[in-house]
């Protein structure tokens, strides 16, 4: 009973440990794994965890999910993406998420963990989560393949909107428009153009995903895992709201009306309850509504 920690975590480890051990024997052998769970799990509630991010990352987000899922704190650091001096100085490159905190394994020259899969996968053994495998649906991958085509234009001229620290200054700016133009010089241009059409497209892949979603608000039967926490972050982008577009702050009462986010976004509601409460247990804000 999670109520009994405050009374557990005043003393040692070691009486920590035999607390949880003596209240596991009271509900027979099989007790005894759950204690231990409960031990990991209890041994590393003072742990101070600090999460170097940027605000619209979807890899970033990923991690923000899991550990905001399951009540994990941590302290949420966020970076201008043009910022090459403080992501630098964590792992030599520019890089996030990057975890920090006691105990976290730093590979060699690091302060901290970088890559959200393996971030994900230390806090899951940390921990003693429970947070199912990606299962590799091949209608998901072949959905998810489709919809990267169609969210990229939609979503990179109207994240550089949103009022967040990603995008605080003229340099954030002026560095994220020359990574997406690198290759195409004509990207942002072609995007506006093309908005109607891209549009259509998404409106239809979101019905699409719909008929994915085989559990409660999640992809499998089972509920949520792994393979949520890889799509939701670049579902929950789509909610950037171009701010000419809007008088006042988009509430959930005129979603129906006006659309979440991009002007002419229809979200099929299981799609819409799907993003939002899983957003919500993961403690990640929406741009709607900021």
């Amino acid at each position: 009973d999670r109520s009994l920690v405050p009374i557990i975590i005043r003393g040692s480890m070691a009486m920590r440990r035999n607390a949880l051990m003596g209240m596991a024997a009271l509900g027979g052998a099989g007790s005894v794994i759950a204690a231990r769970h409960l031990y990991r799990w209890y041994s590393r509630a003072g742990r101070k965890l600090t999460l170097h991010l940027y605000d619209h990352c979807p890899f970033c987000v990923r991690v923000e999910l899991v550990l905001g899922r399951f009540g994990i704190p941590f302290e949420r650091v966020v970076y201008g993406y043009g910022d090459m001096k403080g992501p630098v100085a964590l792992t030599g490159k520019k890089v996030l998420p990057v975890l920090e905190g006691p105990g976290v394994p730093a590979p060699d020259g690091m302060k901290g963990l970088p890559e959200s899969l393996d971030i994900i996968a230390w806090v899951t053994s940390a921990y003693g989560l429970t947070l199912p495998c990606d299962n590799g649906r091949a209608d998901v991958l072949a959905w998810k393949k489709k919809y990267d085509e169609v969210r990229r234009p939609l979503q990179r001229p109207r994240l550089i909107q949103m009022p967040v620290k990603d995008w605080a200054s003229e340099e954030d700016i002026k560095y994220v428009k020359a990574k997406h133009t690198k290759n195409n010089p004509n990207f942002y241009e072609e995007a506006e153009k093309n908005t109607d059409e891209l549009v259509e497209k998404a409106n239809a892949l979101l019905v699409e995903f719909e008929t994915l979603l085989e559990g409660d608000d999640a992809l499998c039967s089972w509920g949520f895992g792994m393979l949520d926490v890889k799509i939701l972050p670049d579902l929950r982008n789509m909610t950037c709201e171009d701010p000419r577009l809007r008088e006042g702050v988009l509430t959930s009462a005129n979603v129906a009306m006006y659309g979440l986010g991009v002007k002419g976004i229809k979200w099929p509601p299981k799609v819409l309850d799907y993003v939002k409460n899983n957003c919500e247990k993961g403690k990640v804000s929406l741009y709607e509504g900021i």
